[in-house]
C-alpha cells in the first residue's frame, strides 16, 4: 500500500472571496480560520501539522496551505473537554469517539475487522461469511464454509420476496433491501420465525434473503433462489447472470472482495442508526431497515447513484468532463482510501471490458493528477460494476448485501450493551427573560 497522498501545487481550484474549499463533503479553511478554530499560534498549528494530525492540500498560486476543517474540529473537540465544554456537535461529525465497540477499529490502512485488516481477509479471498462470523461470534472461525439453506418460513414471506422484481423499477436497490427486512421483522413480529431473538440467525435470514435480490440486476430479472452449499458471492455472481463467463473465477474474487471491503468502517450514519434502534428493542430486522433508509441519503450509499450517471457520461468520449467535485472522491477518515486501492487494483486486472476499464482508469488518474482527489469505496464499487456490465444500483446492492454483516454486529453489541443510546442537546436557541 503506498504511502499517504500529499497533494501538488495544483491540486485545488479557490474561488475567490472563499474562506476554503469543499470537496466531497471535505471542508479545508486557510491558516487564519484554522487558528481561529483551535485558539492557538501558527507555531502550535506547524507542530500538529508535522505529527500528521492535520492533513493538508496547497493552494494554487500562493505559498499557502490548506488544512482540512474535519482535522482541526477532532482538536478543538479534544481542546473543549479538557476545558469542561461540550462540543457535542464536533463530537458527532468525525469528533471524539462516542460508542465503544470491539468491532471495527479505523487505521491508516483501511478498517480492522476484529483486530483483522480487512484489506488482507479481502486479498486473501475470506468469503463474506467468514468475515460475518468473526464479527458476529468475535473469533475468527476454523475455516472458509457456506452457510446452511434457510428456507423462508413462510410462504407468504417467500412469495413476497419472489415478487418483488415487479416492484424494483419504482424503488432504489436500498428501498428494496429496507421492504424485504421489514417483510422479515413482521414475520418475526407475528412468532413465526425460526431462532425467535438470535442475531445470527436474523443475519443469516437477512443475508441469504438479500443475497437473492441479486437476481433483480441479472438477465432472468428474477429472485436467485437459495442453492446448497454455495457462497454468497458465487450466488450474488448467479444472479447477476455471470456465472457462466470464462473468467467468472477472477469475476468472483472481485464481487467477494467488494463484499468483504464493504462490512463495516466504524460508527458511519447509517451505523449509528442500527445501534440506536437496536438499544431500544426493536429486533434485528428493524435495525437494518433503519440503517437502510439512512443509507439511502446522498451523503452516504446514495451518492453513488450520481457517480453512476456521472459516470455514463465520462464514457461518452465526445463529452468534455469537469475533473473537481467528482462525486464519491475522497473520504474523511482516509487520504487514500486503501479499500478502493485493493478493489481497484483487481478492476486493472480484470480480463473483459478493456475499452470501458481503461476509459473509467484514465479518468481516474486525470482526477487525482489535477485535484488530489482519489476514489473512495463507493466509487470503486462504481467502478466495478461499470466494468461488469451490471445495471444502475448495483454498485449500492453490493454495498449494502456486505455492509448488512457490519450493522448486525453493532445492533448486537448494543443490545449486550444493556444501555439505551440517547444522546442529549445542547440547547443555543432562545429563553424567556430571566431564565436560567
Amino acid at each position: 500500500m503506498g504511502k499517504p497522498h500529499q497533494s501538488s501545487d495544483d491540486a485545488v481550484a479557490l474561488t475567490p472571496g472563499e474562506s476554503g474549499r469543499r470537496v466531497n463533503d471535505v471542508d479545508y479553511v486557510r491558516r487564519d480560520e484554522a487558528l481561529a478554530m483551535l485558539g492557538i499560534k501558527k507555531e502550535s498549528l506547524y507542530t500538529y501539522v508535522s505529527r500528521g494530525l492535520i492533513k493538508t492540500l496547497t493552494e494554487p498560486g500562493r505559498r499557502t496551505s490548506l488544512y482540512r476543517k474535519s482535522d482541526l474540529e477532532k482538536l478543538s473537540t479534544r481542546v473543549g473537554a479538557k476545558g469542561g465544554g461540550a462540543p457535542v456537535a464536533q463530537s458527532l461529525r468525525y469528533g471524539e469517539p462516542v460508542v465503544q465497540t470491539s468491532i471495527c477499529e479505523i487505521s491508516t490502512a483501511g478498517p480492522r475487522y476484529r483486530g483483522q485488516p480487512a484489506t488482507t481477509l479481502a486479498r486473501e479471498g475470506r468469503s463474506l461469511e467468514y468475515v460475518a462470523d468473526l464479527l458476529w461470534g468475535g473469533l475468527p472461525p476454523a475455516r472458509d464454509r457456506p452457510w446452511p439453506v434457510m428456507e423462508d418460513e413462510s410462504a407468504e414471506m417467500r412469495g413476497k420476496l419472489v415478487s418483488m422484481p415487479q416492484q424494483a423499477d419504482a424503488f432504489s436497490p436500498i428501498r428494496v433491501l429496507a421492504m424485504a427486512a421489514l417483510q422479515l421483522s413482521a414475520l418475526e413480529a407475528a412468532g413465526d420465525a425460526r431462532g425467535h431473538g438470535d442475531a445470527r440467525v436474523s443475519g443469516l435470514r437477512l443475508i441469504n434473503a438479500f443475497s437473492g435480490i441479486s437476481g433483480y440486476f441479472g438477465p432472468d430479472h428474477a429472485y436467485a433462489t437459495v442453492i446448497a452449499d454455495e457462497f454468497v458471492a458465487w450466488r450474488v455472481l448467479r444472479g447477476f447472470g455471470l456465472a457462466g463467463r470464462p473468467d467468472a473465477d477472477q469475476l468472483l474474487a472481485a464481487i467477494n472482495a467488494a463484499l468483504v471491503l464493504s462490512v463495516d468502517n466504524e460508527l458511519s450514519a447509517p451505523t449509528f442508526c442500527a445501534r440506536i434502534s437496536s438499544s431500544t428493542g426493536v429486533d434485528m430486522y428493524a435495525c437494518v431497515a433503519s440503517a437502510l433508509m439512512a443509507q439511502a441519503g446522498p451523503m452516504q450509499a446514495g451518492g453513488m447513484m450520481d457517480l453512476e450517471q456521472y459516470l455514463a457520461e465520462v464514457l461518452c468520449a465526445d463529452r468534455p468532463m469537469a475533473y473537481t467535485g467528482v462525486p464519491c472522491f475522497g473520504h474523511p477518515l482516509y487520504d487514500r482510501d486503501p479499500r478502493a486501492e485493493l478493489l481497484l487494483e483487481m478492476v486493472r486486472d480484470l480480463s473483459g471490458a478493456a475499452a470501458t476499464r481503461e476509459r473509467l482508469l484514465e479518468f481516474v488518474d486525470a482526477v487525482h493528477r489535477r485535484t488530489g482527489a482519489y476514489p473512495n469505496l463507493f466509487a470503486a464499487l462504481v467502478i466495478l460494476a461499470h466494468v461488469l456490465g451490471l445495471p444502475a444500483g448495483a454498485a449500492v446492492y453490493l454495498h449494502c448485501l456486505g455492509r448488512t454483516a457490519g450493522w448486525v454486529a453493532h445492533a448486537a453489541e448494543q443490545r449486550l450493551s444493556g444501555v439505551m443510546l440517547r444522546p442529549r442537546a445542547r440547547y443555543v436557541g432562545a429563553r424567556p427573560a430571566g431564565s436560567f
